[in-house]
């Protein structure tokens, strides 16, 4: 023991080794601490990029996630009707467009129409349905302003009325279900407000857009690039579409359509009663007639066929209402009102206002020899 202390007394680097103890490892850690913050920098760092990148991609829609429903439809019309987007040309067909909900696209056959058409008209005619579901007024008017700005150049557009869309004594119109606000852009949010539509910016718009974007539009992004973990069937399974974009419904018996359209009035049940077509359906479909106005586009008014239970579900009043409001808009714009709903038999109705493929047939037919031929005929050729 002495002899250690004598050589701790005369060496002094072992006696600072001694007391300090563990400094020769201290070196070590210290890189290990400032590499664990650095790596956690890096990784934040690349986080919030990563989230910003794919904030910026679905604002400038670089990738079709703000709202897939209509960029597919869009790749869609694009891609098998180019037509309706090049300059005009002499001898080119007659361009007629249907939009609306899953009513107008379960309807009508535009492959089987513009066959019809041509024939009848003696000149040619291409038809594309761009009708979607869950598109009520409001959404089809931001789609027609959309659609002008894509380049669309249609010269027949006939729009969809959907009558429980234009319900407008609750504050609640029933496309606030399906007109989400994520699927608007921010200068799409004063336009669905002018028309007194209920509908606040989305979260995705301010800064948990830029920080969490995985997070605010996990739903979509799941669904389109992340398929093996969904838990929901595919978004728009069901309604996928022909090349001319109808949707052609399987056929529906006895006693299965008396549950479906028992189902149907449930989901409508609460806008029945005291039925009166007002607010922001109707001034959509008012906002849908101006841009076809002021797009040189010729339009007509379209209502589909629904059961005569169906139709016996409204309110007395609000139907002599619908009736009387339809025809004003027809003659104020001058626009032709294709009132369709007691066109097809009940029993190739779906669930009460949805056609089956039989019926789409029936009303193609009709919608071509009755309707749009004798009326295409009457319009002077483009110059």
């Amino acid at each position: 023991m002495a002899v250690v202390l004598k050589r701790i007394a005369v060496q002094p680097r072992l006696r600072l080794r001694l007391v300090e103890g563990h400094r020769p490892h201290s070196r070590p850690c210290v890189k290990r601490a400032t590499w664990s913050r650095t790596s956690l920098m890096v990784g934040l760092l690349a986080f919030v990029t990563i989230q910003a990148f794919t904030n910026l991609a679905i604002r400038r829609e670089w990738c079709p996630v703000r709202d897939p429903l209509y960029f597919d439809k869009l790749a869609l019309f694009q891609s098998t009707a180019p037509e309706f987007f090049a300059a005009t040309q002499d001898n080119e067909p007659v361009k007629v467009l249907f939009t609306g909900s899953s009513r107008t696209q379960n309807a009508v056959d535009t492959g089987t129409l513009q066959t019809l058409l041509t024939s009848q008209l003696g000149r040619p005619v291409s038809a594309f349905n761009f009708a979607l579901a869950g598109c009520g007024p409001v959404t089809n008017a931001v789609y027609f302003r959309r659609l002008a700005k894509d380049g669309a150049k249609p010269d027949i557009v006939l729009i969809e009325v959907h009558p429980v869309f234009l319900a407008g004594q609750r504050p609640d119109p029933p496309e606030t279900r399906w007109l989400l606000p994520i699927r608007l852009r921010p200068e799409e949010l004063p336009t669905v407000a002018a028309m007194g539509f209920p509908s606040q910016p989305s979260s995705a718009v301010g800064w948990r857009g830029w920080l969490a974007s995985w997070y605010e539009y996990r739903f979509i992004l799941v669904d389109r690039y992340a398929t093996g973990l969904r838990s929901m069937p595919k978004l728009n399974e069901g309604h996928e579409p022909d090349a001319h974009g109808f949707v052609r419904a399987r056929e529906i018996r006895e006693p299965e359509r008396m549950v479906l359209s028992e189902l149907t009035r449930r989901q409508y049940q609460d806008y029945f009663p005291a039925y009166r077509p007002s607010g922001p359906g109707v001034a959509a479909l008012r906002d849908m007639l101006e841009t076809c106005r002021a797009n040189g586009w010729k339009a007509a008014i379209f209502v589909p066929p629904e059961s005569a239970a169906f139709r016996g579900w409204y309110a007395e009043s609000g139907s002599r209402e619908l009736e009387t409001l339809l025809e004003s808009l027809s003659q104020e714009f001058a626009v032709p009102l294709i009132n369709a709903r007691t066109w097809v038999p009940d029993d190739r109705i779906g669930d009460g206002h949805h056609l089956c493929g039989s019926g789409a047939d029936i009303l193609t037919a009709k919608l071509a020899k009755d309707a749009l031929a004798p009326w295409i005929s009457t319009l002077k050729p483009r110059p």
